[in-house]
C-alpha cells in the first residue's frame, strides 16, 4: 500500500533526506574518520555498511531499488573515501 522509506523498523526517511543534503565532501569526510577509527584494522565492506547502518540507512536494496542516484552517491562517497586510504600500508 505505502512505498517510500518508512518500514517500520526498515524506516530511512530521514537518513534519506540528510543523504540528498549532504555534500559528497561531507559524507567523505565523515567516513574516513569513522574509517580511521577502526585503529588500523582492515578497511572492509563490513566497516563501510557499519558506517551507512550508523547514518541511518537500513534497507540498501531497497534504497537502490527506489532512488538511485542516492546509492550512487554513497559508491561515489566509498570510492572516495577508501582511496584517500589507499596510500597507507
Amino acid at each position: 500500500m505505502f512505498k517510500g522509506p518508512c518500514r517500520g523498523r526498515k524506516c530511512d526517511f530521514w537518513a534519506r533526506v540528510r543523504l540528498k543534503k549532504a555534500s559528497e565532501e561531507e559524507l567523505v569526510d565523515a567516513l574516513q574518520r569513522a574509517l580511521d577509527d577502526h585503529d588500523g584494522k582492515e578497511i572492509n565492506d563490513e566497516a563501510i555498511k557499519s558506517f551507512w547502518t550508523a547514518y541511518g540507512i537500513r534497507d540498501f536494496v531497497r534504497l537502490c531499488e527506489e532512488e538511485p542516484d542516492l546509492c550512487e552517491k554513497m559508491s561515489r562517497v566509498e570510492s572516495r573515501a577508501t582511496a584517500r586510504d589507499g596510500g597507507s600500508a
